[in-house]
């Protein structure tokens, strides 16, 4: 598929640019990140649930994105 944008906002711009490697960090984050707070004296499940919430709440399926 190709798709044309055009746009005159630089913010959307960038945005637009870096959607692929945002939805990639999101499938990083939500696959592998709990990994680095496993070991840890950090209770790290409080945030990881923040983190899910947020997902569902913004819809975000991060496999969808990363396929």
């Amino acid at each position: 598929m190709k798709v044309t944008f055009e746009t005159e906002d630089e913010k959307e711009a960038k945005r637009l640019a870096k959607a692929n490697d945002m939805a990639f960090m999101l499938w990083d984050l939500v696959h592998n990140g709990w990994r680095d707070f496993k070991h840890t004296d950090y209770d790290y499940k409080k945030s990881w649930k923040k983190i899910h919430e947020l997902l569902d709440q913004y819809k975000i399926d991060v496999d969808e994105l990363a396929q």
